[in-house]
């Protein structure tokens, strides 16, 4: 899905110079996201049926927009959930806000199923989709010195589920699963397909980098098919770094030399330990680094080339 928003517009020259958060669309009408908005009945708050795409802007370009939209589009389509009709005008809105403002913002797009009630899905329901632009979260300034320590959850994702690989809205295993990593001390933690291989963080694809080979669980371990995990394959196939995509035993913690964690907002975050164990020297390796410093070219290209016309931040 490809949204085509022009670089200035009368609407967005009218508003401050500061983009004022958070900013908030429901079915594509401008909302005040403090007050309520949605129906008590909505499919999404009762059944979790839904999915979203979390995006992350840079001085108000949206990174990799485009394959972000593309990626709920093909939730939604598995999900039999129809495209909303104003979806690509609600996304210009907010392009053309951020880029105003340009702004650093996390920005969220759902949908859910909409409003009807039951299990079962209605026929003829129109979906509800909701879009907040909001303030970045604060992520601790020594992340790429010090790295964070995740703790293997004791649940699994199940890579058979008619859901894996999809960012739906039923996150309640992932929320138990980090507020017990939490409750042990670490950042954050990682979860374990059926099959008791290595999967992914609650909110991040995992990389593992053992004697100069990169490591990552394949989508066969019902992954969730990154944004930023794809922008690091095509870094790693850049620098000729070889790259093997097959199920991980978690005892090969025990081997790494490198860990690190992929996610839009967070982006590369090195992993220093696991548990009660240091990975690799305990610092963030070499690697890691290279692949940080990279991404924020990556990221700075994007955005000169949006400044320059190109459109939607790729």
């Amino acid at each position: 899905m490809t949204v085509a928003v022009h670089s200035s517009s009368a609407a967005a020259a009218s508003l401050d110079a500061q983009l004022a958060l958070p900013r908030c669309w429901v079915n594509g009408i401008p909302t005040d996201p403090r007050i309520p908005a949605l129906s008590v009945s909505d499919r999404g708050f009762t059944l979790a049926d839904g999915c979203f795409e979390t995006m992350r802007a840079y001085r108000g370009v949206v990174f990799r927009l485009d394959a972000h939209l593309d990626r709920l589009a093909a939730a939604t389509d598995r999900l039999g959930i129809p495209a909303p009709p104003h979806l690509d005008e609600t996304v210009a809105d907010a392009v053309r806000a951020l880029r105003a403002g340009r702004a650093d913002a996390s920005v969220r797009l759902t949908v859910s199923r909409g409003v009807s009630a039951g299990v079962a899905p209605a026929p003829g329901v129109a979906p509800t989709t909701v879009l907040l632009i909001d303030r970045m979260p604060a992520f601790p300034a020594t992340l790429g010195t010090r790295g964070l320590s995740v703790h293997i959850a004791s649940g699994r994702r199940n890579e058979y589920a008619p859901s894996a690989g999809l960012k739906t809205l039923s996150y309640t295993d992932t929320v138990l699963a980090l507020a017990a990593a939490r409750a042990r001390g670490a950042d954050d933690a990682v979860l374990l397909d059926t099959a008791g291989h290595l999967c992914e963080g609650t909110s991040s694809n995992l990389f593992l980098v053992i004697r100069g080979v990169v490591h990552t669980p394949p989508a066969t371990c019902g992954i969730l098919p990154g944004i930023t995990r794809q922008a690091v394959l095509d870094m790693l196939a850049d620098f000729d770094i070889p790259v093997e995509q097959f199920p991980i035993p978690p005892a090969a913690l025990d081997a790494a030399d490198e860990l690190f964690l992929t996610s839009c907002l967070r982006e590369i975050a090195p992993v220093t330990r696991v548990d009660e164990r240091p990975i690799g020297t305990g610092v963030p390796g070499p690697l890691t680094l290279r692949l940080r410093a990279a991404y924020q070219a990556l990221v700075t290209s994007a955005i000169a080339d949006d400044a320059g016309g190109a459109g939607g931040g790729q």
